[in-house]
Protein backbone atom coordinates (compact mmCIF):
# COMPACT_ATOMS: atom_id res chain seq x y z
CA UNK A 1 0.00 0.00 0.00
CA UNK A 2 1.12 3.43 -0.64
CA UNK A 3 1.78 6.57 1.54
CA UNK A 4 -0.88 7.73 0.00
CA UNK A 5 -3.22 5.25 0.71
CA UNK A 6 -1.94 4.78 4.08
CA UNK A 7 -2.80 8.37 4.89
CA UNK A 8 -6.80 8.10 3.45
CA UNK A 9 -7.07 4.49 5.45
CA UNK A 10 -5.95 6.11 8.07
CA UNK A 11 -8.38 9.24 7.69
CA UNK A 12 -11.53 6.91 7.00
CA UNK A 13 -10.68 4.79 10.06
CA UNK A 14 -10.44 7.64 12.03
CA UNK A 15 -13.99 9.03 10.64
CA UNK A 16 -15.33 5.67 11.33
CA UNK A 17 -14.58 5.88 14.81
CA UNK A 18 -15.63 9.20 15.37
CA UNK A 19 -19.09 8.54 14.31
CA UNK A 20 -22.22 8.85 16.52
CA UNK A 21 -21.59 6.26 19.47
CA UNK A 22 -22.98 3.09 17.60
CA UNK A 23 -21.22 3.55 14.74
CA UNK A 24 -24.14 3.92 12.22
CA UNK A 25 -24.88 7.16 10.68
CA UNK A 26 -28.62 8.02 11.30
CA UNK A 27 -30.24 10.53 9.22
CA UNK A 28 -32.78 12.46 11.77
CA UNK A 29 -35.95 13.71 10.57
CA UNK A 30 -37.24 17.22 11.57
CA UNK A 31 -39.22 16.68 14.23
CA UNK A 32 -37.22 13.97 15.79
CA UNK A 33 -34.15 16.28 15.96
CA UNK A 34 -36.19 19.18 17.49
CA UNK A 35 -37.06 16.82 20.27
CA UNK A 36 -33.06 16.01 20.49
CA UNK A 37 -32.18 18.96 20.21
CA UNK A 38 -34.24 20.03 23.24
CA UNK A 39 -34.03 16.75 24.94
CA UNK A 40 -29.42 18.33 24.72
CA UNK A 41 -30.68 21.36 26.36
CA UNK A 42 -32.39 19.73 29.28
CA UNK A 43 -30.51 16.86 30.48
CA UNK A 44 -28.07 16.60 33.38
CA UNK A 45 -24.91 14.29 32.08
CA UNK A 46 -23.15 11.52 34.56
CA UNK A 47 -20.60 9.75 34.29
CA UNK A 48 -20.78 6.72 32.42
CA UNK A 49 -19.89 4.32 35.84
CA UNK A 50 -22.16 4.93 37.95
CA UNK A 51 -20.59 3.98 40.95
CA UNK A 52 -17.97 7.01 40.03
CA UNK A 53 -20.71 9.30 39.72
CA UNK A 54 -19.84 12.37 42.05
CA UNK A 55 -21.94 14.24 44.74
CA UNK A 56 -22.07 17.16 42.87
CA UNK A 57 -23.61 15.35 39.55
CA UNK A 58 -26.10 13.76 42.08
CA UNK A 59 -27.02 17.28 43.16
CA UNK A 60 -30.08 16.67 41.06
CA UNK A 61 -31.48 14.80 43.46
CA UNK A 62 -31.13 17.63 46.09
CA UNK A 63 -34.85 18.80 45.47
CA UNK A 64 -37.02 15.93 46.06
CA UNK A 65 -34.88 14.61 48.78
CA UNK A 66 -37.64 15.89 50.93
CA UNK A 67 -39.69 13.44 49.89
CA UNK A 68 -41.24 9.90 51.74
CA UNK A 69 -40.19 7.62 49.51
CA UNK A 70 -38.24 7.97 46.43
CA UNK A 71 -38.66 4.82 44.27
CA UNK A 72 -35.95 3.78 41.72
CA UNK A 73 -36.52 1.66 38.73
CA UNK A 74 -35.37 -0.40 36.18
CA UNK A 75 -35.96 -1.86 32.86
CA UNK A 76 -34.54 -5.11 33.03
CA UNK A 77 -34.44 -7.17 36.20
CA UNK A 78 -30.41 -8.06 35.07
CA UNK A 79 -28.16 -4.61 33.89
CA UNK A 80 -25.50 -3.95 36.28
CA UNK A 81 -25.38 -0.02 35.31
CA UNK A 82 -29.06 -0.21 36.64
CA UNK A 83 -28.24 -1.82 39.97
CA UNK A 84 -25.11 0.18 40.54
CA UNK A 85 -26.54 3.35 40.04
CA UNK A 86 -29.03 2.36 43.11
CA UNK A 87 -26.41 1.79 45.28
CA UNK A 88 -24.90 4.90 44.42
CA UNK A 89 -28.00 7.01 44.61
CA UNK A 90 -28.87 5.25 48.12
CA UNK A 91 -25.23 5.88 49.25
CA UNK A 92 -25.91 10.10 48.27
CA UNK A 93 -29.16 10.17 49.86
CA UNK A 94 -28.10 8.47 53.31
CA UNK A 95 -24.75 10.35 53.79
CA UNK A 96 -26.26 13.60 52.46
CA UNK A 97 -29.99 13.76 53.05
CA UNK A 98 -30.45 11.03 56.36
CA UNK A 99 -32.11 8.45 54.32
CA UNK A 100 -32.12 5.17 56.14
CA UNK A 101 -34.43 2.56 54.75
CA UNK A 102 -33.93 0.33 51.49
CA UNK A 103 -37.10 -1.28 50.33
CA UNK A 104 -36.71 -4.55 47.81
CA UNK A 105 -39.34 -5.78 45.42
CA UNK A 106 -37.96 -8.83 47.18
CA UNK A 107 -39.77 -10.71 50.13
CA UNK A 108 -40.41 -9.54 53.35
CA UNK A 109 -39.52 -12.43 55.65
CA UNK A 110 -36.07 -13.01 53.73
CA UNK A 111 -35.42 -9.81 53.74
CA UNK A 112 -35.58 -9.83 57.87
CA UNK A 113 -33.12 -12.57 58.11
CA UNK A 114 -30.54 -10.39 55.64
CA UNK A 115 -31.56 -7.58 57.38
CA UNK A 116 -30.46 -9.13 60.68
CA UNK A 117 -27.13 -9.29 59.29
CA UNK A 118 -27.28 -6.02 58.02
CA UNK A 119 -28.11 -4.24 61.45
CA UNK A 120 -25.14 -6.62 63.14
CA UNK A 121 -22.46 -5.24 60.15
CA UNK A 122 -21.34 -8.86 59.16
CA UNK A 123 -20.51 -8.46 55.52
CA UNK A 124 -19.01 -12.00 55.76
CA UNK A 125 -22.27 -13.63 56.57
CA UNK A 126 -24.28 -11.30 53.14
CA UNK A 127 -23.19 -13.58 50.32
CA UNK A 128 -24.49 -17.03 51.67
CA UNK A 129 -27.28 -15.53 52.78
CA UNK A 130 -28.12 -14.38 49.56
CA UNK A 131 -27.56 -18.07 47.72
CA UNK A 132 -30.10 -19.75 50.36
CA UNK A 133 -32.77 -17.32 50.95
CA UNK A 134 -33.11 -14.95 48.20
CA UNK A 135 -35.64 -16.37 46.13
CA UNK A 136 -35.24 -14.16 43.28
CA UNK A 137 -32.26 -14.77 41.22
CA UNK A 138 -32.51 -11.37 39.75
CA UNK A 139 -31.18 -10.00 43.40
CA UNK A 140 -28.48 -12.73 43.71
CA UNK A 141 -25.95 -10.88 42.11
CA UNK A 142 -22.54 -9.12 42.56
CA UNK A 143 -23.82 -5.17 41.93
CA UNK A 144 -26.94 -6.19 44.82
CA UNK A 145 -24.19 -8.00 47.66
CA UNK A 146 -21.73 -4.91 47.31
CA UNK A 147 -24.53 -2.58 47.98
CA UNK A 148 -25.30 -5.15 50.91
CA UNK A 149 -21.59 -5.06 52.41
CA UNK A 150 -21.72 -1.64 52.22
CA UNK A 151 -24.71 -1.23 54.19
CA UNK A 152 -23.19 -3.47 56.73
CA UNK A 153 -19.90 -1.71 56.91
CA UNK A 154 -22.15 1.77 57.39
CA UNK A 155 -23.61 0.17 60.83
CA UNK A 156 -20.75 -0.50 62.27
CA UNK A 157 -20.22 2.18 64.27
CA UNK A 158 -23.73 3.56 63.97
CA UNK A 159 -26.19 3.82 66.85
CA UNK A 160 -29.29 1.86 66.66
CA UNK A 161 -31.18 5.14 65.37
CA UNK A 162 -28.37 5.89 62.96
CA UNK A 163 -28.05 2.51 61.33
CA UNK A 164 -29.56 1.87 57.56
CA UNK A 165 -31.84 -0.93 57.10
CA UNK A 166 -32.68 -3.36 53.92
CA UNK A 167 -36.17 -4.27 53.88
CA UNK A 168 -38.24 -6.06 51.22
CA UNK A 169 -41.79 -5.58 50.29
CA UNK A 170 -42.95 -8.24 48.19
CA UNK A 171 -45.56 -10.41 48.59
CA UNK A 172 -45.31 -13.92 46.92
CA UNK A 173 -43.62 -16.44 49.10
CA UNK A 174 -44.95 -17.90 52.54
CA UNK A 175 -41.16 -20.05 52.99
CA UNK A 176 -40.53 -18.07 56.26
CA UNK A 177 -43.42 -16.12 57.77
CA UNK A 178 -45.04 -18.70 59.25
CA UNK A 179 -41.94 -20.35 60.84
CA UNK A 180 -41.12 -16.61 61.59
CA UNK A 181 -44.75 -16.11 63.56
CA UNK A 182 -44.30 -19.42 65.26
CA UNK A 183 -41.21 -18.64 66.87
CA UNK A 184 -42.59 -15.41 68.39
CA UNK A 185 -45.82 -16.42 69.84
CA UNK A 186 -43.79 -19.71 70.88
CA UNK A 187 -41.25 -17.76 72.74
CA UNK A 188 -43.50 -15.03 74.18
CA UNK A 189 -46.16 -18.14 75.58
CA UNK A 190 -48.92 -17.30 73.68
CA UNK A 191 -52.06 -19.16 75.20
CA UNK A 192 -53.66 -19.78 71.81
CA UNK A 193 -50.01 -21.09 70.08
CA UNK A 194 -51.48 -24.75 69.59
CA UNK A 195 -54.41 -23.09 67.37
CA UNK A 196 -52.00 -20.68 65.71
CA UNK A 197 -49.71 -23.53 64.85
CA UNK A 198 -52.27 -25.25 63.05
CA UNK A 199 -53.13 -22.44 60.76
CA UNK A 200 -49.54 -21.64 60.18
CA UNK A 201 -48.84 -24.91 59.23
CA UNK A 202 -51.51 -24.94 56.80
CA UNK A 203 -50.34 -21.20 55.58
CA UNK A 204 -47.14 -22.59 54.57
CA UNK A 205 -48.08 -26.01 53.19
CA UNK A 206 -50.68 -24.53 51.15
CA UNK A 207 -49.26 -21.37 49.69
CA UNK A 208 -46.53 -23.62 48.34
CA UNK A 209 -48.99 -25.74 46.38
CA UNK A 210 -50.89 -22.67 45.08
CA UNK A 211 -54.30 -23.40 46.95
CA UNK A 212 -54.75 -25.72 44.16
CA UNK A 213 -57.49 -27.68 46.05
CA UNK A 214 -58.88 -24.83 47.31
CA UNK A 215 -62.22 -24.03 46.20
CA UNK A 216 -63.67 -20.35 46.75
CA UNK A 217 -65.43 -21.20 49.86
CA UNK A 218 -62.66 -23.00 51.05
CA UNK A 219 -60.18 -20.41 50.47
CA UNK A 220 -62.67 -17.94 51.69
CA UNK A 221 -62.61 -20.09 55.27
CA UNK A 222 -58.95 -19.99 55.27
CA UNK A 223 -58.51 -16.75 55.51
CA UNK A 224 -61.47 -16.15 58.28
CA UNK A 225 -58.91 -18.51 60.30
CA UNK A 226 -56.10 -16.26 59.21
CA UNK A 227 -58.42 -13.29 60.64
CA UNK A 228 -59.22 -15.10 63.95
CA UNK A 229 -55.24 -15.65 64.36
CA UNK A 230 -54.85 -11.68 64.08
CA UNK A 231 -57.66 -11.46 66.41
CA UNK A 232 -56.23 -13.44 68.96
CA UNK A 233 -52.77 -11.89 68.72
CA UNK A 234 -55.01 -8.38 69.31
CA UNK A 235 -56.72 -9.43 72.33
CA UNK A 236 -53.28 -10.34 73.78
CA UNK A 237 -51.65 -7.44 72.89
CA UNK A 238 -50.40 -6.32 76.10
CA UNK A 239 -49.15 -9.48 77.21
CA UNK A 240 -47.19 -10.42 74.24
CA UNK A 241 -45.61 -6.92 74.05
CA UNK A 242 -44.58 -7.26 78.23
CA UNK A 243 -42.56 -10.43 77.04
CA UNK A 244 -40.99 -8.97 73.91
CA UNK A 245 -41.60 -5.17 72.54
CA UNK A 246 -43.47 -3.29 70.97
CA UNK A 247 -41.42 -3.02 68.02
CA UNK A 248 -41.19 -6.97 68.13
CA UNK A 249 -45.55 -6.70 68.51
CA UNK A 250 -46.00 -4.77 65.13
CA UNK A 251 -43.03 -6.71 63.51
CA UNK A 252 -44.85 -9.96 63.95
CA UNK A 253 -48.44 -8.64 63.54
CA UNK A 254 -47.04 -7.04 60.24
CA UNK A 255 -45.77 -10.70 59.35
CA UNK A 256 -49.40 -12.34 59.42
CA UNK A 257 -50.61 -9.72 57.71
CA UNK A 258 -47.82 -10.44 55.32
CA UNK A 259 -49.05 -14.43 55.23
CA UNK A 260 -52.45 -13.29 54.20
CA UNK A 261 -51.65 -11.35 51.36
CA UNK A 262 -49.40 -13.77 50.10
CA UNK A 263 -52.28 -15.98 50.10
CA UNK A 264 -54.67 -13.80 48.17
CA UNK A 265 -51.80 -13.22 45.49
CA UNK A 266 -50.84 -16.92 44.91
CA UNK A 267 -54.88 -17.65 44.67
CA UNK A 268 -55.39 -15.23 42.65
CA UNK A 269 -52.30 -15.21 40.32
CA UNK A 270 -53.99 -16.18 37.17
CA UNK A 271 -56.32 -12.81 37.14
CA UNK A 272 -54.07 -10.34 36.52
CA UNK A 273 -56.90 -7.09 36.67
CA UNK A 274 -56.99 -7.84 40.11
CA UNK A 275 -53.80 -6.69 40.90
CA UNK A 276 -53.34 -7.55 44.34
CA UNK A 277 -49.59 -7.68 44.68
CA UNK A 278 -48.85 -4.53 43.91
CA UNK A 279 -51.55 -3.21 46.09
CA UNK A 280 -49.96 -4.96 49.22
CA UNK A 281 -46.47 -3.93 47.84
CA UNK A 282 -47.80 -0.32 48.62
CA UNK A 283 -49.17 -1.16 51.91
CA UNK A 284 -45.75 -2.65 52.70
CA UNK A 285 -44.02 0.62 51.84
CA UNK A 286 -46.52 2.35 53.46
CA UNK A 287 -46.12 0.35 56.28
CA UNK A 288 -42.54 0.52 56.86
CA UNK A 289 -42.80 4.41 56.72
CA UNK A 290 -44.74 4.17 60.23
CA UNK A 291 -42.94 1.17 61.71
CA UNK A 292 -39.29 2.96 61.51
CA UNK A 293 -41.28 6.25 62.93
CA UNK A 294 -41.36 8.53 59.62
CA UNK A 295 -37.43 7.72 58.00
CA UNK A 296 -37.16 8.55 54.54
CA UNK A 297 -37.08 5.32 51.91
CA UNK A 298 -35.62 4.69 48.67
CA UNK A 299 -38.02 1.65 46.81
CA UNK A 300 -36.10 -0.75 44.96
CA UNK A 301 -38.71 -2.54 41.72
CA UNK A 302 -39.46 -2.87 38.24
CA UNK A 303 -40.14 -0.12 36.33
CA UNK A 304 -43.59 -1.02 35.56
CA UNK A 305 -44.00 -1.23 39.72
CA UNK A 306 -42.91 2.17 40.69
CA UNK A 307 -44.42 3.83 38.00
CA UNK A 308 -47.61 6.71 38.79
CA UNK A 309 -50.04 3.82 36.55
CA UNK A 310 -53.54 3.24 37.38
CA UNK A 311 -54.41 0.95 34.12
CA UNK A 312 -51.20 -1.93 35.28
CA UNK A 313 -53.83 -4.40 36.62
CA UNK A 314 -55.46 -2.75 39.33
CA UNK A 315 -53.28 -0.19 39.36
CA UNK A 316 -49.55 -0.16 39.67
CA UNK A 317 -47.72 -0.14 43.44
CA UNK A 318 -46.81 3.64 41.72
CA UNK A 319 -50.14 4.55 41.93
CA UNK A 320 -51.37 3.25 45.12
CA UNK A 321 -48.56 5.35 46.95
CA UNK A 322 -49.30 7.83 44.87
CA UNK A 323 -52.87 8.38 46.64
CA UNK A 324 -50.73 7.71 50.06
CA UNK A 325 -48.08 10.02 49.85
CA UNK A 326 -49.07 12.61 47.38
CA UNK A 327 -45.82 14.78 46.57
CA UNK A 328 -43.85 12.82 49.11
CA UNK A 329 -43.77 10.10 46.63
CA UNK A 330 -41.40 10.28 43.38
CA UNK A 331 -40.69 8.31 40.88
CA UNK A 332 -37.33 8.15 38.65
CA UNK A 333 -37.24 5.46 35.83
CA UNK A 334 -34.22 3.58 34.34
CA UNK A 335 -33.56 3.43 30.51
CA UNK A 336 -31.30 1.92 28.08
CA UNK A 337 -31.07 1.38 24.44
CA UNK A 338 -28.46 -1.47 23.77
CA UNK A 339 -26.40 -4.06 25.17
CA UNK A 340 -26.47 -6.92 27.25
CA UNK A 341 -28.14 -7.85 30.11
CA UNK A 342 -28.95 -10.91 32.51
CA UNK A 343 -32.25 -12.66 31.99
CA UNK A 344 -34.29 -16.07 31.65
CA UNK A 345 -34.95 -16.74 27.43
CA UNK A 346 -38.19 -17.67 25.84
CA UNK A 347 -38.37 -19.32 22.87
CA UNK A 348 -41.77 -19.86 21.89
CA UNK A 349 -43.76 -20.65 24.93
CA UNK A 350 -40.94 -22.80 26.26
CA UNK A 351 -38.52 -21.18 28.63
CA UNK A 352 -35.04 -21.27 28.08
CA UNK A 353 -31.67 -21.12 30.41
CA UNK A 354 -30.73 -17.99 32.64
CA UNK A 355 -28.21 -16.30 30.78
CA UNK A 356 -26.81 -13.18 29.11
CA UNK A 357 -29.21 -12.08 26.86
CA UNK A 358 -28.58 -9.04 24.20
CA UNK A 359 -30.13 -6.22 21.93
CA UNK A 360 -27.67 -5.39 19.45
CA UNK A 361 -29.87 -3.02 17.33
CA UNK A 362 -30.80 0.30 17.10
CA UNK A 363 -34.58 1.37 19.32
CA UNK A 364 -37.58 1.47 17.69
CA UNK A 365 -37.35 4.29 15.65
CA UNK A 366 -39.02 7.16 17.46
CA UNK A 367 -39.31 5.84 20.92
CA UNK A 368 -37.98 7.50 23.52
CA UNK A 369 -35.15 5.26 24.13
CA UNK A 370 -34.34 6.16 20.09
CA UNK A 371 -34.30 9.82 20.74
CA UNK A 372 -32.43 9.33 23.84
CA UNK A 373 -29.90 7.09 21.85
CA UNK A 374 -29.25 10.03 19.72
CA UNK A 375 -28.47 12.79 22.59
CA UNK A 376 -25.01 14.32 23.43
CA UNK A 377 -24.45 12.15 26.21
CA UNK A 378 -24.62 8.71 26.69
CA UNK A 379 -25.44 8.59 30.36
CA UNK A 380 -28.07 11.28 31.93
CA UNK A 381 -30.62 12.32 34.22
CA UNK A 382 -33.76 13.91 32.99
CA UNK A 383 -36.64 16.01 35.02
CA UNK A 384 -39.41 14.97 32.96
CA UNK A 385 -41.32 17.87 33.33
CA UNK A 386 -38.39 19.82 31.60
CA UNK A 387 -39.66 18.03 28.58
CA UNK A 388 -42.72 19.23 28.61
CA UNK A 389 -41.79 23.15 28.36
CA UNK A 390 -41.64 22.07 25.02
CA UNK A 391 -44.51 21.84 22.28
CA UNK A 392 -42.86 19.07 20.41
CA UNK A 393 -42.27 17.06 23.42
CA UNK A 394 -46.06 16.95 24.53
CA UNK A 395 -47.03 16.19 21.30
CA UNK A 396 -44.83 13.08 21.06
CA UNK A 397 -46.51 11.99 24.14
CA UNK A 398 -49.56 12.91 23.29
CA UNK A 399 -49.57 10.75 19.61
CA UNK A 400 -48.49 7.81 21.64
CA UNK A 401 -44.64 7.83 21.95
CA UNK A 402 -43.60 4.44 23.35
CA UNK A 403 -41.18 3.23 25.35
CA UNK A 404 -39.16 -0.26 25.96
CA UNK A 405 -38.70 -2.44 28.98
CA UNK A 406 -38.43 -5.91 29.99
CA UNK A 407 -38.76 -7.91 33.19
CA UNK A 408 -36.68 -11.41 33.86
CA UNK A 409 -38.09 -13.00 30.54
CA UNK A 410 -36.67 -12.10 27.07
CA UNK A 411 -37.58 -13.99 23.72
CA UNK A 412 -35.05 -12.21 21.56
CA UNK A 413 -36.99 -10.09 19.94
CA UNK A 414 -36.97 -6.27 21.20
CA UNK A 415 -40.22 -5.16 19.88
CA UNK A 416 -42.11 -7.06 21.33
CA UNK A 417 -41.48 -5.43 24.49
CA UNK A 418 -42.84 -1.62 24.03
CA UNK A 419 -45.45 0.06 25.37
CA UNK A 420 -46.83 3.53 25.39
CA UNK A 421 -45.10 5.71 27.79
CA UNK A 422 -47.30 8.27 30.04
CA UNK A 423 -44.91 11.16 31.33
CA UNK A 424 -46.97 10.91 34.60
CA UNK A 425 -45.75 7.86 34.71
CA UNK A 426 -41.99 9.17 36.18
CA UNK A 427 -41.06 12.30 37.47
CA UNK A 428 -37.26 11.57 36.41
CA UNK A 429 -35.64 9.09 34.06
CA UNK A 430 -31.37 8.21 34.56
CA UNK A 431 -30.81 6.98 31.02
CA UNK A 432 -27.59 4.60 29.84
CA UNK A 433 -26.62 4.22 26.11
CA UNK A 434 -25.74 0.63 26.83
CA UNK A 435 -26.14 -1.64 29.35
CA UNK A 436 -24.30 -4.58 30.73
CA UNK A 437 -25.15 -8.12 32.27
CA UNK A 438 -25.69 -8.36 36.20
CA UNK A 439 -23.65 -10.96 37.28
CA UNK A 440 -24.99 -13.51 39.07
CA UNK A 441 -23.80 -15.06 42.40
Amino acid sequence: MSRKNIILFSLSLLIFLSCDRDSEEIILDPQTNSLVEALDLELSPLTINPLNWSDNELGFLDPIATKKVIALGEATHGTAEFFNAKHRIFKYLVENHNFKIFAFEADFGESLLINDAVQRGASNEIEELMKTKMHFWTWRTEEVKNLLVWMCEYNLDKSEEEKVQYMGVDCQFNSYHPGMLKDYLEITGAPFFSSAEVILNEAEMATEAGFDSYSMEAFANYLQRIDALRDSIANHENELIEVSSEKEYELNVRILEVIRQVSEVRYTQDDYSIGYRDQYMAENTAWLNEYFDGKKIVLWAHNAHIANDPNFGGGSMGYHLTQDFGNDYTTLGFLFSRGSFTAVGLEGEQYTELGEQEINVNPKTNSLNFVMSQSKEPVFALKIADLQKYNEWNDAFTNGMEVFALGAVFNNNPKDYYYKFNPTFFDYIIYFDKSTASVLL
